[in-house]
């Protein structure tokens, strides 16, 4: 399994940590909604992703800390240390 952090190493941004997972999904067809990979508002980092994240095979490559919220039902992978949100499902 591939550990995720619970931090991004310091100097990175904040949602360098999340990143494999975003890779992991990406080499596996899914797809930025944006012309951007991450973006930021108000409330930190975000990466929408057109297509529904498949957990059940996610989860069986990457260890997930707890601070890092996972919700198969709102498609959502959200660390809560760093305000860095991963959303799924969100079409075109």
């Amino acid at each position: 399994m591939i550990k995720i952090e619970a931090y991004a190493p310091d100097g990175m941004p904040d949602y360098y940590h999340l990143q494999p997972i975003v890779d992991y999904l990406l080499e596996h067809g899914n797809e930025s909604c944006n012309s951007f990979l991450w973006g930021n508002n108000r409330t930190g980092y975000f990466c929408h992703l057109k297509n529904e994240i498949d957990f059940e095979q996610l989860l069986k490559v990457f260890d997930i800390p707890d601070t890092i919220k996972v919700d198969t039902d709102k498609q959502t992978i959200d660390c809560f240390n760093t305000y860095s949100l991963i959303k799924g499902n969100m079409g075109n």
